[in-house]
């Protein structure tokens, strides 16, 4: 029978002990730091301003009117969607409501389409996007992508077509927008409460391209754009908020007498002002100025970057990090680690000591 030999519980103390300071560094035996305070969020800036009339489409192929979006190429033009005789018709309207062209789209299957947005590709190129957001209930839906016309000639537009997919199940759309500054295209869902936002992919192929969804906002959504300077306005059923960009928090709740519940909603060229459409056939467009300067709720003032690429087929595909990091940050995850394998140690000098003592 061997001899109980006092240094192993020593030495497995101390091995425990150095294997802790090894692993998550030397232990401070002062009092504890006093925790910084944690910065409270900036609350919204609200303020109430009048809508005034801005133009009625004179075209009466403009009924009801779908969706609306400053130019780029033709920066003072109002590109919207209307249907004639059930087949949907591209209109470019003037500072007044009249059509300075009307267009046929090629190849789009759908008769009915509700959304449009513009961007630019990698090559610099302006090209519009519509299609008909209630699709997604299904799953899935498709997105036609027409270049934006050098002329406003008329005619008819060849349309390029994209399959997207949502990753968990059907949604309702509420927005459809893009990024100028990174040529990004978002899907934002129509809900009775909340609303959550989808990213397009960074190369859109013949395949089904498979949305990423990016964030939930607490409230509804029944329009949206940026603006020129990466801002983004978000029309809900009560107001207009002002985010600095599509990651943060609205940082300006404009309040106004119109009625939110018509479905063309865009922002000017130069982001000064947001124009709606009452609801019913022949509405009139109303305008609303919005607020001048930063919007960021984060504090930063300057829209917050998200990660992406642009829109093209020469981009690589790109994918979107969790809001959320590790528990407790790299310092407590290291921690954590360093207590169970401070664990396993113990348990296996505690194991040999036995073993010496039998």
């Amino acid at each position: 029978m061997r001899a109980h030999s006092p240094r192993a519980p020593h030495l497995a103390a101390g091995s425990a002990a150095a294997a802790l300071v090894v692993l998550t560094g030397p232990i401070l035996t002062g009092p504890p730091a006093a925790a910084a305070p944690t910065p409270k969020p900036t609350p919204a800036v609200t303020s109430t301003v009048a809508a005034t009339a801005a133009f009625r489409a004179a075209d009466p192929r403009l009924a009801v009117p779908a969706g609306l979006v400053a130019g780029v190429v033709h920066p003072e033009i109002w590109w919207t969607i209307g249907a004639a005789s059930g087949r949907p018709l591209l209109f470019a309207l003037d500072a007044r409501g009249r059509t300075r062209a009307a267009y046929t789209l090629a190849g789009a299957v759908t008769t009915r389409l509700t959304a449009i947005t513009i961007v630019k590709n990698g090559a610099g190129e302006s090209g519009l996007f519509v299609g008909d957001l209630d699709e997604g209930r299904a799953g899935s839906l498709t997105l036609h992508r027409v270049p934006e016309p050098a002329a406003l000639t008329g005619g008819t537009l060849q349309v390029k077509s994209f399959r997207l997919r949502y990753p968990d199940g059907g949604h309702q759309g509420g927005a459809l927008l893009a990024d100028p500054a990174e040529s990004r295209v978002y899907i934002i869902t129509r809900g009775a409460t909340a609303a959550a936002v989808f990213a397009l992919p960074g190369v859109l192929g013949p395949q089904v391209n498979e949305l990423t969804r990016l964030r939930t906002l607490s409230y509804p959504v029944r329009g949206g754009e940026f603006t020129r300077d990466g801002r983004v306005v978000l029309k809900t059923t009560r107001d207009l908020r002002v985010l600095g960009g599509i990651r943060d928090k609205a940082g300006q709740v404009v309040r106004t007498s119109a009625k939110m519940t018509g479905a063309a909603f865009g922002v000017s060229a130069d982001g000064r002002r947001a124009v709606m459409a009452d609801p019913g056939t022949r509405p009139v467009f109303r305008s609303i100025a919005l607020p001048t300067g930063a919007a960021s709720a984060t504090g930063a003032g300057v829209p917050q970057p998200s990660g992406t690429v642009s829109v093209n087929d020469q981009s690589s595909p790109v994918s979107f990090p969790s809001e959320s990091g590790p528990p407790g940050g790299l310092l407590g995850t290291g921690a954590l680690i360093g207590l169970v394998l401070l664990g396993l140690l113990s348990g296996v000098f505690y194991v040999r000591g036995r073993r010496n003592r039998g």
